[in-house]
């Protein structure tokens, strides 16, 4: 439910910020409310700058090589693992697999989030994994951040560990 909320005053600041936008570009200062001036000039302001600074971030890719130690020509395969499913988002996993006589050899994996991510960016730090052979089963343990950003700036980490296991 907090997810949810953190969305909401997430999409709130950003339809605020256009409302300011297209306000000053047709009625000028007047758009400004005396009550709520310095809040409104505040929000436009930093609306502006993330514009503006959102150009220079640069984005982890999410993608972490476990091993290269594998004949290339093998058969691949993909495991795909749900690691949370909240409300509004879910933080997947997906580590694929060399297959080398029935034996599953992890080549790499990747993290990410689907559903309405406003607000929220993973940052996927480290897995753990091993081989595991055709009908066992393999643990796993995953270690992210999952950052809480409003209005594009970071307010909060939260550090997040996953373990399971792989069938």
């Amino acid at each position: 439910m907090i997810h949810l909320l953190w969305t909401l005053l997430n999409a709130s600041l950003i339809l605020f910020f256009f409302y300011l936008i297209f306000g000053f570009i047709s009625k000028g200062k007047k758009i400004f409310n005396p009550k709520i001036k310095v809040m409104s000039i505040l929000i436009m302001t930093l609306g502006i700058i993330q514009i503006i600074s959102s150009t220079k971030t640069s984005k982890n890719s999410n993608r972490i090589t476990i091993t290269d130690d594998y004949k290339k020509t093998n058969n691949s395969k993909i495991k795909e693992i749900v690691l949370e499913d909240n409300l509004i988002f879910n933080i997947n996993l997906d580590i694929k697999y060399s297959i080398d006589n029935n034996e599953y050899i992890p080549i790499n994996s990747y993290s990410f989030l689907t559903g309405l991510i406003s607000g929220y960016e993973w940052e996927f730090k480290s897995i753990e994994t091993q081989i595991y052979k055709t009908n066992e089963k393999a643990n796993f343990t995953a270690e992210g951040v999952l950052k809480w950003n409003l209005f594009g700036i970071n307010v909060y980490n939260e550090h997040k560990t996953f373990s399971g296991r792989i069938e």
